[in-house]
C-alpha cells in the first residue's frame, strides 16, 4: 500500500511538471521595470570636541591650546561664520569634523567651569519619646 502511494504521487509530480514545461514561454513580453536608483549614504561625520585656550581668533579661522597628558598641542580650526563673543585667552570648547585633512569648527562656546555645590542643611535630630532624659 505504501508503494502505491509513493509511486502515484512521484507519477503526479513528474506529469505535472512536463505540463509546465511543455507550455513554453508566454506570449506577452515581460514588462521591464527600470532599475531602481540605488542611493548611497555618504559617510557619517564624526564630530569631536576638545577644550582649550583660545591663542589667535579671526573671522575665518581660530587657533586653541589644550593640554593633553602633560604635553601642549595647538590646533587650528577654519571657522563657517565669524565667531563674536569669544576673545584671546578665553577658555572654549570646540566641536568639529575632519573633512579633507582640515578641522572645520562647528560650534565654539565658551567653556565656564563653575562648580556649583549644593549647600545641604543639616536635619535636626529629633529624639524618640522613650529616649527623652526624665527631668530631675
Amino acid at each position: 500500500m505504501k508503494r502505491l502511494m509513493v509511486l502515484v504521487a512521484s507519477f503526479v509530480f513528474v506529469f505535472s511538471a512536463c505540463i509546465v514545461a511543455a507550455e513554453g514561454p508566454s506570449a506577452t513580453p515581460a514588462k521591464a521595470e527600470p532599475p531602481k536608483s540605488v542611493t548611497v549614504k555618504p559617510p557619517k561625520e564624526t564630530r569631536v570636541s576638545i577644550t582649550g585656550v583660545v591663542k589667535e581668533i579671526s573671522d575665518t579661522m581660530i587657533t586653541v591650546e589644550r593640554t593633553v597628558k602633560g604635553k601642549t598641542e595647538t590646533m587650528g580650526f577654519i571657522l563657517d561664520k565669524p565667531v563674536e563673543r569669544i576673545k584671546i585667552g578665553e577658555k572654549v570648547r570646540v566641536s568639529y569634523i575632519k573633512k579633507d585633512d582640515k578641522y572645520i569648527a562647528i560650534r565654539v562656546i565658551p567653556f565656564d567651569v563653575k562648580i556649583i555645590k549644593k549647600a545641604t542643611p543639616l536635619k535636626e535630630i529629633k529624639q524618640s519619646p522613650t529616649e527623652v532624659p526624665a527631668k530631675k
